[in-house]
């Protein structure tokens, strides 16, 4: 057999290393390869026919039979490993704050058994102002003292500290806490709440339209608080008024004195 013969067909069969048992006849001389030992891996016996050459010279009957049958150490291939997948880590949603609440003022002013929650400008109701006329009229048709005394007030946001949390929900907490702190110890039944900042006694919603105007409200730790416009509102509508007296009459028993 030819050399190129022999290689084609050792080529087709996959065999890269060889070596013969005997000399092979029109074979070029090669150096062995060295080979190293593979001793955790399983051997393959391949067994291959290798036809005779075509036209050879005369050889001997021996060298012919050896030159027959080849035995071929085949080291089985491994198989590739597939590439790692790159698993890419949870993404996390940012944490989205709740906006600032802007500044408000409330002031707390005692009326007998029943507290006014009221929402004002600084400094608040002066003494000859409409909106405190307005309030006493409220009081004296309700039969409370027509001369309430101012008893605390409440700043928010509670300081100027740009880290402190001056959301709605912040605020709701604080008024509330606020309110617990200062009933405490008073003999308050009812809480009458005038504006939009005292409705953060039910919770941090101020925006809505299901308003809680025209019926009392339970407070956790509080006395039941019954809600109505800011006093200049009331001042420019009449309906608001009208329908805050029918309110008022539902629930003045709770202060009302027996005589």
């Amino acid at each position: 057999m030819l050399e190129s013969t022999r290689l084609d067909y050792l080529t087709a069969m996959g065999v890269t290393g060889w070596v013969p048992r005997h000399a092979l006849a029109n074979a070029a001389f090669r150096v062995p390869p060295e080979l190293p030992e593979i001793m955790d891996e399983p051997q393959q016996t391949v067994n291959v026919e290798v036809a005779a050459p075509l036209v050879t010279p005369p050889v001997a009957t021996s060298q012919v039979a050896a030159s027959a049958r080849a035995k071929i150490i085949v080291r089985p291939s491994k198989p590739e490993l597939a590439p790692a997948r790159v698993i890419a880590p949870p993404t996390v949603e940012a944490e989205v704050k709740p906006l600032p609440l802007e500044s408000f003022y409330l002031q707390l002013w005692m009326a007998g058994p029943c507290a006014l929650l009221i929402e004002a400008a600084e400094p608040g109701l002066e003494s000859a102002s409409p909106a405190l006329r307005l309030l006493k009229d409220i009081l004296r048709a309700v039969r409370l003292p027509q001369v309430p005394h101012l008893y605390a007030d409440f700043h928010w946001p509670l300081n100027r500290n740009p880290q402190f949390d001056r959301s709605a929900p912040a605020a709701s907490l604080a008024l509330q806490a606020f309110m617990q702190g200062r009933l405490e110890s008073e003999p308050v039944v009812s809480i009458g709440c005038f504006g939009t900042y005292p409705r953060l006694l039910l919770g941090p919603e101020l925006e809505g339209q299901d308003l809680p105007y025209g019926r009392e409200e339970a407070l956790d730790n509080l006395p039941p608080a019954w809600f109505a416009p800011d006093l200049e509102a009331l001042m420019k509508d009449s309906e608001s008024k009208a329908q805050l007296w029918q309110q008022l009459k539902r629930i003045m028993s709770r202060w009302q004195v027996e005589q």
